[in-house]
């Protein structure tokens, strides 16, 4: 029987085929866990770490004094894609890089004669290459991210292309992790810094400064109500790259979760359907050995009913 004989080698291949993605849905699982447990854990420090440049930005009476500060008008932007190594994850690095194209429409709109990506994971690469964006720069992504360091490489290129005016405006691509079975990818402006859209306010974030008492050595310097200590340009010019590399790096860490989310969930997928697959070839394969076994005693019954 030529019909069951191929139905066998589907079955056998498909359920290779099934045993591979549960495997993979397994792996996934367990990145994903650990994901969540490091995006869960960063997540408060780099909330309010956004609290605080915004707060910087707000009470610094001349924006000048740092260059992460300056806010000039758009002619160039940069878009930091954080993506994949790795596909079998739905259509995760798809509709990000789609949000990246709907966001550089807008920033042309805005008056950008241009736009650049720095990527930072193959597929971004890849589909953003495709696209006709231009990439200026692609970084190492780990499958895992463990540290801050990872994330240094890129954070320095941003502040030293924003800082020489090469980029007037630059926007963070990542996948944000929502639950397990629901991402949402996003596109924010990383510099120059939004005002007014912070999620603390500007008291519950830091204390008021008048209750700050002034250094008996003067070595501190007051603008706009605010205490600067040892000097304004030197806490600015500390403090704003430092916090800039903790919303790199929570990006990332949003991203990876919910990379590990989407992959689990899709070859979850991949599995219910390969059963489904498999109970329909089954069931095709019995009713054809089924028949054949019908015949053949139909052939039996007739050949005997005419011996006799």
């Amino acid at each position: 029987m030529k019909g069951t004989l191929q139905i066998r080698r589907q079955i056998r291949s498909i359920g290779n085929t099934k045993k591979m993605t549960k495997a993979m849905e397994l792996v996934s699982a367990a990145k994903m866990r650990k994901a969540i447990v490091a995006v869960l854990a960063t997540r408060p420090y780099a909330t309010f770490a956004q609290d605080v440049l915004r707060f910087l930005a707000s009470r610094t009476v001349d924006a000048s004094r740092h260059p992460l500060l300056e806010v000039r008008a758009l002619r160039k932007a940069g878009f930091i894609v954080i993506s994949t190594n790795r596909g079998l994850c739905g259509s995760f690095n798809a509709t990000l890089a789609s949000t990246v194209r709907h966001e550089v429409t807008r920033a042309k709109e805005d008056g950008a004669s241009s736009s650049e990506a720095l990527s930072m994971g193959k597929r971004a690469r890849d589909i953003l290459a495709r696209s006709g964006l231009k990439i200026s720069a692609d970084f190492l992504k780990k499958d895992m991210t463990t540290s801050i360091i990872d994330v240094l490489p890129l954070a320095h290129t941003i502040i030293e292309r924003y800082g020489k005016g090469n980029l007037d405006r630059v926007y963070v691509a990542y996948t944000d992790y929502i639950s397990s079975v629901k991402q949402k990818p996003v596109c924010k402006q990383l510099l120059p810094l939004e005002l007014g859209s912070g999620s603390v306010s500007q008291s519950e974030s830091v204390p008021d400064p008048n209750s700050v008492l002034p250094s008996s050595e003067g070595r501190h310097k007051e603008f706009a109500g605010t205490l600067f200590e040892p000097s304004e340009t030197q806490v600015l010019s500390y403090v704003i790259p430092r916090l800039l590399e903790v919303q790199l790096y929570q990006a990332v860490l949003e991203s990876e979760a919910s990379e590990h989310s989407a992959r689990m969930l899709a070859m979850h997928n991949a599995s219910e359907a390969a059963t489904d697959i498999l109970s329909e070839l089954r069931l095709a394969y019995n009713q054809i050995r089924q028949a054949g076994i019908t015949q053949e005693i139909a052939e039996i019954s007739s050949g005997r009913a005419a011996l006799e």
